[in-house]
């Protein structure tokens, strides 16, 4: 008998939530095919199975709460397995990495039919991305849910899964915070109560800019299409290297100020987690066409858990890209732990515009830069917002 215990996770992760369990009692296993997902503070990880053999007993559920060290499956190995079934010696492994299994997974893609292309035959991203350029039919699966009721009947439009108690005003449904959105509870409430926030609120004239990102071509990636966030970040880092006091942090052990030569930005992304913030490092050595696969490949990664917790390590300066969520204009971005300023971009949009005395429809995009007044006033925040919005207004200014 061989005992599974929950493996370290690394940085400091000490429990996690069981998200799927993909075994049985009494299944037959090969070493490496997926075994659990564990979610933690920050990230989904999947565990595979260390070992080829029959699983004995499973000693987790779904949403427990778990701890490192403790014991979450029990297997027969392979010499030991005689399974009782002869129909689960059928079962195929394939070899591939966890993000690669939950990529496809993601996608609705059966890996098991795909053939790998990598060393030693195992499944790789791209061969991921070519079966999904065929056509796939992915049948629904039911999902157990409850309907919260009150009492005259509120119609919901969308079904809540949990369970439902009745108060003196009427039914409720209870759900359990997932870990990730404690995490984000925690990291925001401690965020308001410790940085004093200012938020300055702007607009851009981004015609120009949006018909260059239209006309962009790079010719080692024919096939790029730009949106407006790599141009964004690209005139942030010119900004952030003639202000560096945007990029710096306040040193929580002595006061000092941390004045970074390098720009990590943090780019807050929507997910069915909450709002993760994957870090693009040493964005300002990149082109506008790197950055756009930086990002393409992070929102990808960030949707379908695919990413570690060092993938959120290391920000110098946060960007929210609120715009691309729904339609809205200004907001209050929260400044992350060990940063100082941090850039919410609303939803650009056709507005009557003065140019040159006469109003004209031009492409304005909502800027909302939260600063920790601890460390920077006005006249330090206001030269830096200037300078990217008039790289943003006359995008020649900076090489593409």
């Amino acid at each position: 008998m061989m005992e599974f215990k929950l493996p370290d996770l690394g940085e400091g992760v000490h429990e996690g939530q069981i998200l799927a369990v993909h075994v049985t009692q009494g299944q037959s296993i090969k070493e490496d095919a997926p075994l659990l997902e564990v979610e933690t503070d920050k990230a989904a990880v999947e565990i595979p199975s260390p070992c080829t053999g029959v699983v004995t007993s499973v000693h987790v559920q779904e949403k427990q709460l778990v701890h490192v060290g403790d014991v979450m499956i029990t297997f027969t190995t392979e010499e030991q397995a005689t399974p009782a079934d002869p129909a689960q010696k059928k079962t195929v492994a394939v070899r591939s990495s966890p993000s690669v299994r939950k990529y496809a997974r993601t996608l609705g893609i059966n890996i098991t039919t795909i053939t790998g292309t990598g060393a030693g035959g195992r499944v790789t991203r791209q061969d991921i991305e070519t079966a999904n350029s065929e056509p796939i039919i992915v049948e629904a699966t039911p999902i157990a849910t409850t309907r919260a009721v009150t009492k005259p009947t509120l119609t919901l439009e969308t079904e809540i899964e949990g369970v439902q108690e009745q108060t003196e005003f009427g039914m409720i449904v209870r759900q359990p915070m997932s870990q990730a959105r404690k995490a984000i509870s925690r990291a925001m409430s401690h965020a308001w109560k410790t940085i004093p926030h200012v938020t300055d609120c702007n607009d851009a004239d981004i015609t120009d800019i949006d018909k260059l990102r239209k006309e962009f071509k790079d010719p080692d990636q024919p096939n790029l299409k730009l949106t407006l966030l790599p141009f964004v970040l690209k005139a942030i880092c010119r900004a952030l290297k003639k202000y560096p006091i945007i990029n710096a942090a306040i040193c929580q052990d002595t006061g000092d100020v941390l004045f970074r030569q390098y720009v990590n930005i943090g780019i807050g992304i929507d997910s069915e987690r909450g709002l993760i913030a994957p870090v693009i490092h040493n964005v300002d050595t990149m082109s506008v066409g790197e950055i756009s696969a930086h990002l393409e490949q992070i929102t990808v990664n960030a949707r379908s858990a695919s990413f570690s917790i060092a993938d959120t390590k290391g920000a110098t300066y946060t960007v929210s890209n609120a715009g691309a969520v729904g339609i809205t204009r200004y907001s209050t971005p929260i400044i992350q732990q060990d940063t100082v300023a941090c850039l919410a971009i609303g939803r650009a949009r056709l507005m009557p515009w003065v140019v040159d005395g006469n109003i004209t429809p031009r492409f304005i995009l909502p800027l909302s830069h939260s600063i920790d007044h601890r460390l920077i006033d006005g006249g330090r925040e206001i030269p830096f917002i200037e300078h990217l919005i008039n790289d943003l207004e006359h995008p020649m200014r900076f090489a593409v």
